[in-house]
């Protein structure tokens, strides 16, 4: 019986338009809640912006946020993992060195850039970091990092992907979210981690366990979970982790499954 569904966000439970089908997505949550399942959004994304998406239930439903750093259930924090200030320093050190990444910090109150960015990379990244501050460097930020977002030409986001890999990873791991998106977050800090840890906090088994996904930070916890779907829009190295397929994010197909798992009537 599944007790917990956990669903990316972006090219996973929202379309393209960064939209779902909210009428839909409603009844289906009051079956899960009828049924004592958890819903988990488990997103690169921070809290902050992630909430904003479900304003109205918002303290009924987990969030995992910033790829596994953070996790806040029912409006309480019960995981973190925070990078150590030597450690935010010598990525941050990497980066200024590099030309190909825009670069976002990630903490607790919110995210932080050079204020030598330029306003059109600052009105390109509003949406996903709703609390924005600028800095003239990095050591002025008064807070707990819990990831670096990076911005980079989606060609070269392979090779880029491998080049951070062997200058920082036993630090801070690269893995992307697709379309131009690395972050770099704590090792072992994944989506698959903080899964296992509310499969734990809540005594369940990976069999109760159902994931969606579409990115290559999803992989672990598609791997973890004993019911997991690979949207269709997804790369294969993606589907491959998955146990299913689902219809894309464009398609509702996390909605779909969803329906067909908790028997939800669509009328």
């Amino acid at each position: 019986m599944i007790k917990l569904v956990a669903v990316d966000m972006d090219g996973t439970f929202l379309d393209d338009s960064k939209k779902y089908d909210d009428e839909r997505f409603k009844r289906i949550f009051e079956v899960m809640q009828y049924r004592d399942a958890e819903f988990v959004v488990a997103s690169g994304n921070q809290y902050v912006q992630l909430v904003q998406f479900f304003e109205e239930i918002k303290s009924r439903i987990t969030f995992v946020s910033d790829n596994g750093a953070l996790i806040t259930r029912n409006g309480k924090e019960i995981f973190s993992g925070t990078f150590k200030r030597s450690d935010v320093a010598r990525v941050a050190k990497v980066l200024e060195e590099r030309t190909e990444f825009q670069a976002v910090l990630c903490g607790k109150k919110g995210a932080y850039v050079l204020d030598s960015v330029s306003d059109q990379f600052i009105e390109s990244i509003r949406f996903y970091c709703p609390v924005l501050e600028k800095v003239a460097d990095y050591s002025e930020i008064d807070d707990e990092i819990l990831k670096f977002a990076l911005a980079c030409p989606e060609e070269e986001t392979e090779r880029l992907l491998l080049e951070l890999h062997g200058e920082i990873s036993e630090i801070a791991i690269p893995v992307s979210s697709g379309h131009g998106s690395i972050d770099l977050i704590q090792p072992g800090l994944h989506k698959g981690n903080a899964l296992q840890f509310l499969i734990d906090y809540l005594g369940l088994a990976k069999e109760n366990v159902m994931a969606f996904g579409d990115g290559g930070n999803d992989i672990e916890m598609l791997e973890l979970a004993g019911a997991s779907f690979a949207m269709a829009n997804a790369p294969e190295k993606v589907k491959k982790a998955a146990k299913y397929t689902a219809l894309s994010n464009n398609d509702a197909g996390v909605l779909n499954e969803l329906e067909k798992t908790f028997v939800v009537s669509k009328i």
